[in-house]
């Protein structure tokens, strides 16, 4: 597995626990031979998506410019991971979001311990770029990381 990983402060033995526990679920697939790890933000993908995960990587990071300091501190704080899975095709991610309707949605959620997992039914065009951002939305919502995010998402 390739990985571009970004450092961040948060414990081996917390990283190793969250990535072990998404490794034994249902939710990582063979299919996932790269990653990008950045502090709270996990991207598995496979290698012939390397250019869409870094895609999504790069507009994430844009789009919460102002937000993703405070999520990276609470993810210190807390421990809690987002992984956002790409998978490649529809059997791939139908495979580990068995309830989520099939083929019908490009963006599942579900909760894996106390960190949130997006599964991404792939190809992702840009109209599942803005689904995968509303999602997120909801779980740095959820985790109630900053007034200034909730104050721009009304």
């Amino acid at each position: 597995m390739t990985t571009f990983a970004i450092r961040n402060k948060r414990g081996q033995e917390a990283m190793t626990q969250s990535t072990g526990q998404l490794t034994e679920s249902r939710f990582y697939s063979p299919v996932f031979n790269a990653a990008v790890f950045d502090g709270p933000v996990r991207i598995y993908f496979a290698q012939h998506q390397e250019a869409l995960a870094l895609k999504v990587y790069y507009k994430l990071q844009q789009y919460f410019q102002d937000t993703y300091t405070a999520f990276r501190k609470n993810f210190k704080l807390n421990g809690q991971t987002v992984f956002l899975m790409l998978y490649p095709t529809q059997e791939s991610f139908k495979d580990s979001f068995l309830n989520e309707g099939g083929g019908e949605i490009a963006v599942a959620f579900e909760r894996l311990g106390d960190d949130h997992v997006l599964g991404v039914r792939g190809p992702l065009g840009e109209e599942e770029y803005e689904e995968v951002f509303e999602r997120v939305k909801v779980i740095l919502q959820d985790l109630e990381l900053s007034r200034e995010f909730a104050a721009q998402s009304v």
